[in-house]
């Protein structure tokens, strides 16, 4: 837990402590006190929910449907562990062939087809070549629907080409 978390933490517990002595003290029926309590906890809670996801936590969400892959890493599943594997991908998604404004990092499910892709996609990476990812949904209809992550989504659709050189304007 990074000091911004832990310093948002401290003071919604403040917060909290602070309702809940005045709701003790006033002349308030017990049970909206009660509710307003719950309430008041539980806003609590979702409140440190949204702070996670905004400090970059991966996204569990459904990947876009065009990306540049700015990079990946690959947990493999461990028996001994108990890990089933996790494959992280940072990726900015790009919409008319305009990419956002912001990277956003998406964790999945580890998948075998997947990892060689993405191996793949790093060495390119590493060697210069900017790789853009998509997701073909027909190809993953094509080759079983056994494979899906939390969002129903099929890996096997993802596939990853060379960003194409950009057009030079005309002199």
């Amino acid at each position: 837990m990074n000091e911004v978390l832990f310093g948002l933490t401290l003071a919604y517990v403040f917060f909290t402590a602070l309702v809940l002595l005045s709701l003790i003290c006033s002349r308030i029926f017990w049970g909206v006190k009660a509710l307003l309590i719950i309430l008041a906890i539980g806003f609590y809670s979702l409140s440190y929910q949204g702070w996670k996801e905004t400090q970059g936590w991966p996204s569990k969400t459904a990947l876009p449907e065009r990306f540049l892959l700015h990079y990946a890493v690959v947990e493999e599943p461990d028996k001994e562990m108990g890990s089933e594997g996790r494959i992280y991908m940072w990726l900015t998604s790009t919409v008319d062939h305009q990419l956002a404004e912001e990277p956003r990092a998406f964790q999945l499910d580890y998948d075998l087809g997947l990892h060689g892709k993405l191996e793949t996609a790093i060495r390119e990476i590493n060697n210069g070549n900017l790789q853009l990812g998509e997701l073909n949904p027909n190809q993953a209809i094509e080759k079983g629907a056994k494979q899906k992550n939390r969002a129903g989504q099929k890996y096997l659709g993802l596939q990853f080409v060379k960003l194409p050189d950009p057009a030079l304007p005309e002199k």
